[in-house]
């Protein structure tokens, strides 16, 4: 009786592995994937993506940021004042809901919502001959 008690107390301080199943041996019809996947991380960042050609267009860009959509903005079709007025109030909104923004080019700024990160990484390149 005492090695009945003592291999009862091993099993339940130290239970004994089961052998999978083998996937041949599991049903036709119940062959599913095992495995599942959980995340932590929020969903795909979107980018909205603007050529603005008037001051009025603005609005949509603050629209987008408001809805925590990050916002590349091309002023390649406005000239600098229009430039000028459109970055301030961007950036006026950036500075009130706590994003960021970057100057990615002359002409190309992205402003993005507080949950995300900029990261710049400079490279250099050579020109061929």
């Amino acid at each position: 009786m005492a090695p009945g008690l003592i291999d009862k107390l091993t099993n339940f301080l130290m239970p004994v592995e089961e052998e999978p199943q083998p996937v041949e041996a599991l049903p036709a019809g119940d062959r599913r994937a095992q495995l599942r996947v959980h995340s932590q991380n929020p969903a795909a960042l979107k980018v909205f993506v603007a050529s603005p050609a008037e001051y009025d267009d603005v609005k949509l860009c603050a629209d987008y940021l408001k809805a925590n959509v990050a916002v590349l903005v091309n002023y390649a079709d406005v000239d600098s004042a229009v430039q000028q007025r459109i970055g301030d109030f961007l950036s006026g909104l950036i500075v009130v809901t706590g994003g960021a923004s970057q100057r990615v080019s002359d002409t190309v700024v992205i402003y993005v919502p507080p949950h995300v990160d900029i990261n710049k990484e400079m490279y250099a390149f050579s020109k061929r001959k």
